[in-house]
């Protein structure tokens, strides 16, 4: 049987080709803890996250190391975390969360639980030689 429509590139029509995709666990929840940690603009050591099932959905629980004066600070750009209370900052995140990780893994999320820690302050770079 011949096919209709030939591949571009020879060895390249996936029309009937067998097999599956599968995101491993570890994967999705590097997924989520790198989406957290550019919604709240910190490092990935600064996030960790759990996963859990939440009614046939992905359950996520995620922990963010922050020091208080990054709390403080407003932010401007789009998309990141926005100028307000520590509440509106993580509902901000966790719609972030949400969108980027459902349209990254191809999951429904569910329930999104953030836990705000706090970390070390921030040091200067800067050095002073006298």
């Amino acid at each position: 049987m011949s096919r209709a429509a030939a591949s571009p590139v020879p060895g390249t029509d996936t029309t009937d080709r067998a097999g599956h995709t599968r995101l491993t666990h570890t994967a999705i929840r590097k997924t989520v803890e790198s989406v957290t940690a550019n919604a709240f603009s910190v490092a990935m050591g600064n996030v960790s996250a759990k996963l859990d099932d939440d009614a046939g959905k992905l359950g996520v629980s995620v922990s963010v190391k922050m020091a208080l004066p990054q709390l403080l600070k407003p932010r401007n750009s789009a998309g990141s975390v926005g100028a307000g209370s520590v509440f509106e900052q993580a509902q901000t995140a966790r719609d972030e969360i949400v969108a980027r990780g459902t349209g990254i893994t191809g999951l429904e999320i569910g329930r999104v639980d953030i836990r705000l820690t706090g970390g070390k302050a921030e040091q200067p770079k800067e050095r002073r030689v006298e």
